[in-house]
């Protein structure tokens, strides 16, 4: 089981540096310097698999298509996306970056509405189907908001300050922060633990392990901010020198939560893991959970921090 959770995050983390090496050389490239548009692409390909994910875990309920799901989210994306598309954006679009988020969720809600409207029949069918519509739109609408809590606020790191390579740091810092936290609170969990954190939503996390989780999460910020930032990526990360124990304590806690919620969403679905495409892993859903309610928490560090 290990040895297969190392050797899926090794993959991961090999396929995400190459990654954004390229949307890196494509932000500085002549002729295009649009940082973020390779990194935009791989967002809406994990969203619309998230969707699928999402399909799964009520599949035998009352739900959308999983095809009109994957299509309302990779139509929000490419509403999130939609300021890649400008060179310079302008500073004074009353819009502004985040609030096409908004429109992409609204997009995606809209479709599904204009779906149920199409397919709508003029009655009920029977007691049993009362208020089926309005159940088949809300997971719909869950859905594409979780989904956008994370690809909405992960993709404005890219353009931090307008400046390329801090927008890759400030990926790297998010990512590194969680996924370093993931790992101390497993390795602390398994060796130390013995006091459960939340047996009724994820009997197996622990109290030892949730304190390596904020150790790893502020050792990996550190970890970022002055030794991988400065010395490979040649950036220096414009914060009070403070600001790597808060951001790392407030990001940690936030991707607690996120795991924690997944789980709940996968108490309610009966299921253990989102899907098993990676091994020792488990599915998109499952890779992301930390993230999902990270990135919005490490957006607003950057932008008050």
């Amino acid at each position: 089981m290990l040895g297969r959770r190392l050797a899926s995050a090794a993959v991961l983390i090999t396929t995400m540096i190459a990654l954004l090496y390229f949307d890196y050389w494509l932000g500085n490239a002549p002729g295009f310097q649009r940082p973020g548009v390779l990194l935009a692409i791989l967002c809406t390909v994990i969203a619309t698999a998230a969707a699928d994910e999402f399909w799964r875990l009520w599949k035998s309920g009352n739900v959308h298509p999983s095809w009109l799901m994957m299509s309302g989210a990779a139509f929000m994306l490419l509403l999130c996306n939609f300021p890649l598309l400008y060179k310079d954006y302008p500073a004074d679009c009353p819009i502004g970056k985040l609030g096409w988020v908004l429109f992409g969720v609204a997009g995606a809600v809209l479709t599904v509405f204009v779906y149920e409207m199409f397919r709508f029949e003029g009655k009920v069918d029977s007691a049993e189907n009362h208020s089926a519509i309005a159940e088949r739109i809300g997971r719909s609408t869950l859905a594409f908001v979780y989904i956008a809590m994370l690809f909405g606020f992960v993709l404005p790191h890219r353009q931090i300050q307008g400046n390329n390579m801090l927008g890759v740091a400030a990926i790297v810092l998010i990512i590194t922060t969680v996924k370093l936290s993931d790992s101390f609170a497993y390795f602390a969990g398994k060796s130390l633990g013995s006091r459960k954190l939340a047996p009724k939503l994820s009997p197996k996390k622990t109290v030892e392990g949730g304190v390596g989780a904020v150790i790893g999460g502020v050792v990996g910020a550190a970890i970022v901010v002055f030794i991988a930032a400065p010395l490979i990526m040649g950036v220096t990360v414009p914060k009070p020198w403070w600001w790597f124990i808060v951001y790392g304590l407030a990001v940690t806690a936030a991707g607690m939560l996120g795991d924690l919620a997944e789980s709940l969403l996968k108490r309610d679905a009966q299921i253990k893991d989102s899907s098993s495409w990676l091994p020792g892993l488990g599915g998109i859903l499952d890779v992301i959970d930390s993230l999902v309610f990270a990135a919005p928490v490490s957006y607003a560090m950057w932008m008050i921090g």
